[in-house]
């Protein structure tokens, strides 16, 4: 770890190998404490995290932030399934060295978490899921239209299509996150490329439709659930409720006037509930 960065605009990417894939990620934050691992939505990659968040975090814990398999800088095919992603970010975790550790996971990034939960209880203290759903959410059936009509824009309003509402306040709240995005000039991460996107809508497309595996009763951790009011990517009325109804010791927290981006729109809300539900709720 490196104590002494404190911004994620400074944090330089890093790179270890796992099963000869060599991969990226950035850490920052303090050096003693339980270390929080950050799993990255649809495309994304280390450059998507809003620094106010990963800097927020960062002040009381050390902060991690990975590519996974295919993704940005990290080599490697990218799965076109939810369990072999989840399979990949265990490799980098334990090549890291971490033995236990909290988890934030946004989108398809919540998918993995959850995955990680069940099937690696031993890794894991506490989970943060973030506009996600559980597996067979019917809104999943729809991915692949709700995607294509997002690269149809130019980046701001397709970013704006896929994270904000249409009120004129989200919208604004949510081309100020873009701006953030955007702030790191150098040691900037690759564009997911189209075989990994491919293969992302696929594995996105198979959580909703394939057969359920997971059993969220045995999810025994503290799960905090934060959703935004109209996240039409997860139909969050439904799906933050489902997750919230099956996790035994769940909070569930919903932004109003927002979308799949909610604490984009509220990332200092979202830091300072983050930071209680990690420093002190059992």
């Amino acid at each position: 770890m490196n104590a002494e960065i404190l911004n994620y605009v400074d944090a330089p990417t890093r790179y270890i190998e796992g099963d000869g894939i060599r991969y990226a990620y950035r850490s920052l934050g303090k050096q003693s404490g339980i270390p929080i691992v950050c799993l990255q939505h649809f495309t994304g990659t280390l450059d998507n995290w809003d620094p106010i968040i990963i800097n927020g975090l960062a002040k009381e814990r050390p902060v991690i932030t990975i590519d996974n398999t295919g993704i940005g800088n990290s080599g490697g095919t990218t799965p076109d399934n939810v369990q072999d992603m989840t399979r990949d970010a265990i490799k980098i975790i334990t090549a890291l060295g971490i033995s236990k550790c909290d988890l934030l996971g946004f989108s398809i990034g919540g998918f993995i978490a959850q995955t990680l939960a069940v099937t690696r209880p031993d890794l894991f203290r506490k989970i943060i899921l973030v506009g996600t759903a559980p597996q067979g959410a019917v809104a999943l059936h729809s991915f692949p239209q709700l995607v294509e009509k997002a690269f149809s824009f130019d980046r701001e309003e397709g970013f704006l299509y896929i994270f904000a509402t249409k009120s004129e306040k989200s919208r604004a709240k949510l081309t100020a996150a873009l701006n953030r995005l955007m702030e790191r000039k150098n040691d900037r991460d690759k564009e997911t490329a189209l075989p990994s996107i491919q293969a992302q809508i696929k594995a996105l497309t198979r959580w909703g439709t394939d057969p359920i595996t997971l059993n969220l009763v045995e999810v025994r951790q503290p799960v905090l659930i934060v959703q935004g009011s109209n996240d039409e990517m997860m139909r969050s009325r439904t799906t933050s409720q489902q997750l919230f109804e099956r996790i035994p010791n769940a909070v569930l927290v919903c932004y109003p006037d927002s979308g799949h981006g909610a604490f984009f729109q509220y990332p200092e809300m979202f830091v300072d509930q983050a930071n209680f539900f990690l420093n002190h709720f059992e």
